[in-house]
């Protein structure tokens, strides 16, 4: 029954967050892949919850709040039910924003409500979804991690808004790494597929492996600076599905696996 289950005798490389992980690995298993976890980062608290405690007593001066990820609503959520219960009812009555659909549903998780997620999950997308709506004037506040893109701020500012940018997570390295485990499975290719879900991740596994051991190994990504990232290495992710999901990327490596064992 296993050997006709598409990822059947697929080993797959994940590097995401430990706790982010897990739906995705549970899909290859379903599929009947097998995967080595080795997190190239690790979400912790920000190292000063002030900025976001001041921003959540004056949430009421906001128009909309935008999370670009489910770590950000996680974190500012963590902050507002456990310290300031009283605000969630007043961050309901914000216009929210979310970027991709994990964020969405984070929010949903923690009985927010959201407003608009743009059509393709990304960052530029939202905000060309906020300037159609005119941005001009309005004060956006934005729970972010430490290593998050500045295209939302900078794009919003220049569109003659205020926007208020506060720490809610930090992306670090994960604490240790089996480098010598990792580094047999990639020298002797016992790996078919390495992911990355995040530029930060594609920049730590390369502090750890030399590039050149990837160049015959297939890279999947989720998102086009995570791509960009790989790029900047010399190796072509071959395998980045449309949507920024975890589900998209597994559905991407079983139709790779399906094209690289059709005849010629």
């Amino acid at each position: 029954m296993n050997g006709h289950k598409p990822l059947h005798g697929y080993t797959i490389l994940i590097t995401r967050a430990a706790g982010q992980s897990r739906e995705v690995i549970d899909r290859i298993h379903e599929l009947g892949g097998t995967t080595e976890c080795f997190p190239m980062i690790e979400i912790t608290e920000p190292d000063s919850w002030d900025m976001c405690d001041r921003a959540i007593i004056t949430m009421k001066k906001y128009d909309a709040v935008i999370f670009t990820s489910a770590n950000a609503v996680r974190g500012f959520l963590f902050r507002i039910e456990n310290n300031f219960p009283q605000a969630k009812d007043i961050l309901n009555r914000r216009t929210v924003y979310a970027v991709g659909s994990k964020t969405k549903e984070a929010l949903t998780d923690h009985g927010i409500k959201t407003d608009a997620v743009p059509e393709t999950y990304t960052a530029d997308a939202v905000v060309a979804l906020i300037t159609e709506s005119g941005a001009a004037g309005k004060t956006f506040l934005l729970p972010a991690g430490n290593l998050t893109r500045d295209v939302i701020e900078e794009t919003l500012k220049r569109a003659d808004a205020v926007v208020d940018r506060i720490p809610v997570y930090t992306t670090k390295k994960p604490a240790a790494t089996d480098t010598a485990r990792l580094e047999q499975l990639v020298r002797q290719q016992l790996i078919d597929v390495v992911t990355f879900f995040s530029p930060s991740s594609v920049h730590h596994f390369f502090e750890l492996i030399d590039p050149a051991l990837v160049q015959n190994i297939p890279v999947a990504v989720i998102g086009t600076t995570t791509s960009d990232a790989v790029t900047g290495y010399g190796i072509q992710a071959g395998i980045q599905p449309d949507k920024a999901t975890g589900d998209a990327l597994v559905e991407s490596i079983v139709k790779y696996k399906q094209r690289s064992e059709q005849p010629g």
